[in-house]
């Protein structure tokens, strides 16, 4: 190759990429930065037949597939739950093993979900640093119990009211068949919204559908977003202890009202928050 191939084919490198619709479509690379800057489809969306269009792992995949994964991703994570709220173990070891899918599409059959490399990348950072223990904090969430490293309890105060769950539905603005890997809970603009785990912030951002949000990272795998918040209250790289304050809800977006978009990751994959929230040390 000559000198002046290699320099134009480095400079198309350096060209801005879109983000492609299927995670397949990226190198590790990629899916490293991406998640770095913690991006994540906040709900996939499907055609008429079910096959999914945009924001899926797997191209074509269905909704009842998807569904399904993240069904077995959650039961796996409320089977470690259980384990934690019966005290044998505060520091519990993923024994998640890959899961695997019939499908009807094309080059897919039995594929493997693979764990994400970035969350374990990220993960095995918040472990081995050595964080001070934080000083209680002001306003504080008194039910979530203090070193809590699970994210159980809701991140809000009250009575909650769920304004949309997780899993299918018709996209409150697009109006498309789409699957919410979050639950939507009603709350005036500048509710008070706390961490119910201890754990490191990894991102702050802002973008045009999640609005101002924030990423959490706990111990064992788990992750908290939040999204639509008026006032972000914590800064990228700061450790937060569990029941702090670390934001405020609010309208920013796509949204149809305020609210706060509450998502939970284990391993870099999405299970339902319902659970979690209704379970209490």
């Amino acid at each position: 190759m000559s000198f002046f191939s290699a320099a134009v084919n480095a400079a198309s490198l350096l060209q801005p990429q879109s983000y492609p619709k299927t995670g397949d479509d990226l190198n590790f690379v990629q899916k490293i930065k991406l998640q770095q800057a913690s991006y994540a489809p906040w709900e996939s969306e499907y055609d008429t037949d079910g096959h999914c269009i945009s924001g899926c792992l797997y191209p074509g995949i269905t909704i009842d597939e998807d569904l399904e994964l993240s069904r077995i991703r959650t039961e796996q994570a409320q089977a470690q739950v259980q384990q934690y709220l019966s005290g044998q173990s505060q520091q519990i070891v993923s024994t998640t093993e890959p899961i695997k899918i019939i499908s009807t599409v094309p080059n897919k059959i039995n594929s493997v979900v693979p764990n994400s490399s970035a969350q374990q990348i990220a993960n095995s950072v918040y472990q081995t640093i050595n964080h001070p223990t934080p000083v209680r904090c002001t306003p504080l969430n008194s039910s979530i119990p203090m070193g809590q490293n699970m994210p159980l309890g809701a991140p809000l105060t009250g009575q909650i009211r769920i304004t949309s769950g997780y899993g299918r539905r018709i996209h409150p603005v697009t109006g498309k068949q789409s699957t919410h890997w979050a639950v939507d809970m009603a709350a005036p603009v500048g509710t008070n919204v706390f961490t119910p785990a201890s754990g490191k912030v990894v991102s702050v951002w802002s973008d045009s559908t999640c609005g101002n949000g924030l990423n959490i990272i706990h111990a064992n795998g788990y992750e908290t977003f939040y999204c639509h918040l008026s006032k972000v209250t914590v800064n990228n790289g700061e450790t937060v202890e569990a029941g702090c304050k670390v934001a405020e809800t609010g309208n920013t977006g796509r949204t149809t009202g305020p609210h706060l978009h509450y998502a939970i990751k284990k391993d870099g994959g999405a299970v339902d928050p319902t659970g979690f929230m209704n379970t209490k040390v």
